[in-house]
């Protein structure tokens, strides 16, 4: 720093005045990029009015009322005395003694940044670079990646990650074991951490996806186990009543004494994965799904032939692997569920999933009349609103205009008629 340049911060850091004035005059500057605009003085006392006012040649009265001081009347000013030979920037900048960018300086250093990085890991850990290349998209799912790029672990996460991708299991293994084996931690990638939303950000990416990756449980142990990794195989279980399976083409024993002798059977996801090929008892071609156990109970008791499934609740992985299985083998399946926001929801994806093999049962607007709705709705409107324009949208629209959830244990009746005839 210059003698004079010093001599000129020691002034200007004597006076409370400037210490406000410049500190205005900074944030301005790193807005615009250039020394322009004007301050307002409105929240300076009247001692700090009187420097900056005897600094521009005017009555503080004059400079109270203008309210405003203008960064390049301020130069000008600058250039009339003693300091002539100094610019308001470099005064800044020795002011605060550091550089000063502007907020565009400031994001294009930042982007540049992490692209240069960005680079150096492609090349480092080339066996993901599909990864790479779609966050240089920088697609709105990618956001919250950019702003990691930086961070001193990122490289470490990448090369854990890259390790993890390149060791995938050619047969199922369970995922705290898989992630022992690559990391020496069984939580290494838990999904709740950064690096694990980073784990399933790449699968989704490499696998073909695009966009947001999947959010919900089962989508993730579904996408999870497209790579054999299997999260969860002993609580992630389905109820069944009259289906049997084949493994290999031979008959399973224990879903065939269970069909024979009326039992039902909860089968874990660790038993159903050694199955590829389900079908029902008796032949028949259709199948029907709810996803309340008392509803799944009170239909065994009424038509206990009939082939049934229960989910227990949303969608886990094990009742949507068994269902895959029946509609490959050419079954149908009638899905019905509560006329409220999780049991429309949850018919909306049944038959996105399972298309001409999904139908949805008794989840009109006469049945949902029917079910004597009688619980409010409190808060819940939002969801339901959000279904209106689906294949169940007469159906949401109905409820909202009732302002009643209905309940399955209310069309039992006709549930149990349908599968008796």
């Amino acid at each position: 720093m210059s003698e004079h340049l010093n001599e000129a911060i020691n002034y200007l850091q004597s006076k409370e005045g400037f210490r406000a004035l410049f500190r205005l005059f900074r944030a301005k500057y790193e807005s615009l990029g250039r020394i322009a605009g004007n301050v307002k003085l409105s929240n300076f006392s009247h001692g700090e009015l009187e420097e900056i006012a005897l600094f521009m040649g005017v009555s503080p009265h004059h400079l109270a009322r203008k309210g405003t001081v203008s960064l390049t009347e301020f130069e000008l000013r600058l250039s009339k005395t003693r300091f002539s030979d100094l610019s308001l920037f470099e005064l800044l900048e020795g002011y605060y003694g550091e550089p000063i960018r502007s907020k565009r300086e400031e994001k294009e250093e930042l982007a540049s940044s992490q692209k240069n990085i960005l680079e150096l890991l492609k090349m480092n850990y080339q066996a993901i670079s599909i990864w790479f290349r779609y966050l240089e998209k920088k697609t709105p799912d990618t956001l919250w990646i950019w702003r990691l790029i930086l961070e001193p672990g990122f490289e470490e996460d990448v090369r854990l990650l890259c390790d993890a991708y390149t060791s995938l299991p050619d047969k199922v293994e369970r995922y705290p074991v898989f992630s022992q084996r690559v990391s020496g931690n069984p939580h290494s990638l838990d999904l709740v951490t950064v690096r694990g939303k980073l784990w399933i950000h790449l699968l989704h990416v490499m696998s073909g996806g695009e966009g947001s990756p999947p959010s919900q449980t089962e989508a993730i142990n579904d996408l999870l186990l497209s790579y054999q990794l299997l999260r969860d195989d002993i609580a992630n279980f389905v109820t069944t009543a009259n289906l049997v399976a084949y493994s290999d083409g031979n008959l399973h024993p224990v879903w065939q004494a269970a069909a024979k002798f009326g039992s039902v059977l909860n089968i874990p996801l660790r038993e159903l994965l050694k199955m590829n090929e389900v079908r029902t008892y008796t032949g028949e071609k259709e199948v029907f799904v709810v996803e309340n156990s008392g509803v799944f109970s009170a239909l065994v008791d009424a038509v206990p032939k009939a082939p049934l499934i229960c989910t227990h609740g949303q969608f886990k992985l094990a009742g949507l692997k068994l269902m895959d299985l029946l509609a490959e083998s050419g079954h149908h399946l009638y899905y019905s569920g509560d006329f409220d926001p999780e049991g429309i929801g949850m018919a909306l994806r049944f038959k996105e999933r399972y298309g001409e093999h999904g139908h949805v049962w008794r989840m009109t607007v006469d049945d949902y009349q029917i079910s004597t709705p009688i619980v409010g709705m409190e808060d819940r409107q939002g969801k339901l609103l959000s279904l209106q324009n689906s294949i169940l949208g007469e159906l949401a629209t109905a409820v909202l205009q009732n302002e009643k959830f209905g309940y399955q244990e209310g069309i039992l009746h006709l549930l149990i008629q349908d599968l008796e005839s």
